[in-house]
C-alpha cells in the first residue's frame, strides 16, 4: 500500500472511528432517558400502592336487622347518609364542574371529591342542622389502602418494566457490537499508521 493510499486510508478509520463513537454516545443518551423513565415508572407504581381513600360507615335495613358496612364516600353516599356538601366559602356543591356548550355535564370524580374534602375547600355539613361534619377522628369517615387497583397497577408496571428491559438488552448487544467495530477500527489504524511510518522511513533513506 502506497503512501496516498495510506492516508486515505487512515483518514477513512478515523471518520469509521467517529461515527461509532457518536452511536455509542446516542446509545448512552437513550440509555439514561430508560433508566430516568424506569424511575418514573417505579414512582407511579409506589404512589398507586399507597394511595389512600375516604371510607364512610352506611346503615342499612335487611329482615328488621340494622346492618353497618364500609363504603368508598362518595358524593351520592353522602346525600343518601344524610349530609350535605358546602364549598369552604359557604355555596352548596352540587357536584357539577362543567357543562359545556352542548349541555354535557361534568361530574367531579370520587378521587378529586374526597382531595377537596381533604384540602378543606369542601365541607361535609349535617343536612338538618348544618353542621360541619369532620373526617379526621370521626366514627363515620376514615382513612384506608386502596386496594382495589393494585392488581392492575401491579400489571400496568410489569408490562412497561419489560418493555424497558427489552430496549435496555438490544441497546446493549449495539453497544457491544460497536465497541467490537471500535477495538477493530483501533487495531487496523495503529496497523495503517505503521504502514505510514515504515514508507515515510523507506521514502527518507532513498533520498537521504
Amino acid at each position: 500500500m502506497g503512501l496516498a493510499a495510506s492516508q486515505a486510508r487512515l483518514l477513512l478509520l478515523t471518520a469509521r472511528k467517529s461515527d461509532l463513537e457518536l452511536r455509542a454516545q446516542q446509545i448512552t443518551n437513550t440509555e439514561m432517558i430508560l433508566a430516568m423513565q424506569t424511575e418514573k415508572i417505579a414512582t407511579e407504581y409506589s404512589n398507586k400502592l399507597s394511595n389512600k381513600v375516604t371510607m364512610q360507615q352506611v346503615s342499612t335495613n335487611q329482615n328488621d336487622a340494622t346492618l353497618s358496612q364500609s363504603v368508598i364516600m362518595t358524593y351520592d353516599q353522602l346525600v343518601a347518609a344524610g349530609y350535605s356538601v358546602k364549598w369552604a366559602t359557604g355555596e352548596d356543591f352540587d357536584n357539577i364542574s362543567n357543562v359545556d356548550e352542548e349541555g354535557n355535564v361534568t361530574y367531579v370524580s370520587t378521587a378529586d371529591l374526597q382531595n377537596l374534602i381533604k384540602r378543606g375547600d369542601l365541607i361535609i355539613c349535617s343536612a338538618t342542622t348544618g353542621e360541619e361534619i369532620g373526617t379526621t377522628g370521626s366514627s363515620v369517615f376514615y382513612d384506608t389502602y386502596y386496594t382495589e387497583d393494585d392488581d392492575a397497577a401491579t400489571a400496568e408496571y410489569e408490562s412497561k418494566m419489560a418493555e424497558i428491559q427489552t430496549k435496555e438488552k438490544k441497546l446493549q448487544i449495539d453497544l457491544n457490537q460497536i465497541e467490537n467495530q471500535q477495538k477493530a477500527c483501533d487495531t487496523e489504524i495503529d496497523s495503517v499508521k505503521k504502514v505510514i511510518e515504515k514508507n515515510i522511513e523507506r521514502t527518507f533513506k532513498t533520498f537521504a
